[in-house]
């Protein structure tokens, strides 16, 4: 599918048009507060649940945008409530009502990827690669390449990639998004994938069951 923007945030819209969502994986931890500037400790955070980077340094940074970009993708479809949670948390307040309305026609649209989701299916999104293209204490602006694999009961396993133009802002003793595009270059693709067997992928992708893709940075 042709990729999709958010307008003023424009989050992975390309990976969730294209089936790139996962389950996010529960967990409920109370507030946990950095010092000074956040430049000490973990650089991300879980905040009911969500990944927030704490750290003002380009580490930090990096840390930050792998969360976001890849929670993002992961949620925007198939699970609305943690992408709300998300932009509640790591958005810049004046992006997040037109974000989570941009999210809902996104989904009111999408019904091929919805009703896989409704009958079971499943995806994973990681952070390949990134790079840190500018920053300073107040703001960053990384390159991530993203790589998405969906599946489903009755929708072959298939992959997407995306290079990912995130610009963060730090305020609030934590990285907010400003935007979050598609680069309008292609992004590198796999054009050949070795499989060892029999190439049977869709009872091989069933061990996955019970697997979540990671938060980036908290060291858990």
């Amino acid at each position: 599918m042709r990729p999709r923007k958010l307008p003023g945030t424009a989050i992975l819209a390309g990976i969730a048009a294209a089936s790139v969502l996962a389950l996010l994986a529960a967990v409920l931890l109370g507030v946990a507060r950095g010092g000074g500037n956040g430049a000490a400790g973990r650089p991300v955070k879980l905040i009911g649940g969500v990944p927030v980077g704490v750290q003002d340094t380009p580490a930090g940074a990096l840390a930050a945008s792998d969360n976001y970009v890849a929670l993002a993708s992961q949620s925007i479809e198939q699970n609305p409530a943690a992408f709300a949670a998300l932009v509640a948390q790591a958005y810049a307040p004046d992006a997040r009502g037109r974000t989570l309305a941009e999210a809902q026609r996104i989904r009111a649209g999408d019904t091929q990827n919805m009703t896989n989701y409704r009958e079971g299916g499943r995806g994973i999104a990681v952070i390949a690669a990134r790079r840190l293209d500018s920053y300073t204490p107040q703001q960053a602006t990384i390159t991530s390449w993203l790589g998405g694999f969906v599946w489903g009961p009755h929708l072959p396993p298939r992959q997407t990639w995306n290079l990912i133009d995130t610009t963060l802002r730090w305020q609030q003793g934590r990285w907010l998004v400003l935007s979050s595009d598609t680069d309008t270059t292609p992004a590198p693709v796999p054009s050949i994938v070795y499989v060892d067997g029999d190439n049977d992928q869709a009872a091989a992708f069933a061990r996955l069951t019970g697997m979540s893709a990671p938060f980036y940075g908290t060291g858990g």
